[in-house]
């Protein structure tokens, strides 16, 4: 008899040892959903602007001008393309903010003027560094430019 009582609280111990089903199922449920909770946060955050600006222009506004700036310095008067996308898409996401438009612009030239000073590259090539930049910049504020398809 004593061997039979020790085999049935064997069992029940083994048996108070056991989770739950729905216990189970309620640590999976909670499981999946923190690992869909980080995934999507991971996928939201790669569209999310980068926090700083470029070449260290205070405002938002400011680097849309510099950006401006940068395109039409190294379009040369021309458009239409690419160049044209890209004066496009910074003029009006300049237009978007208020306050001085103009007030910008010369703020954004006068930045990049400062920038193409004491240069150990040529002109040129340092304006098509910044607008590969600017155009990467672009493309993390959701910009898509027609003129790669």
């Amino acid at each position: 008899m004593t061997a039979q009582r020790a085999r049935a609280r064997a069992r029940a111990r083994r048996r108070q040892q056991r989770t739950h089903p729905a216990l189970t199922a309620f640590y999976a449920v909670v499981v999946i959903s923190v690992a869909g909770g980080l995934f999507y946060l991971a996928w939201k955050s790669q569209f999310a602007a980068p926090p700083s600006y470029l070449f260290d222009t205070p405002t938002q506004p400011i680097e849309a001008a510099y950006c401006l700036a940068v395109v039409r310095a190294l379009s040369g008067g021309g458009s239409g393309g690419y160049i044209g996308q890209a004066q496009d898409f910074w003029l009006k996401r300049l237009l978007t903010f208020s306050g001085d438009v103009a007030g910008n612009i010369a703020k954004g030239e006068d930045a990049l003027g400062h920038h193409l000073i004491g240069r150990p590259l040529p002109d040129r090539q340092w304006l098509v560094d910044a607008m590969d930049k600017c155009s990467n910049r672009a493309v993390n504020y959701g910009v898509h430019f027609g003129a790669f398809d």
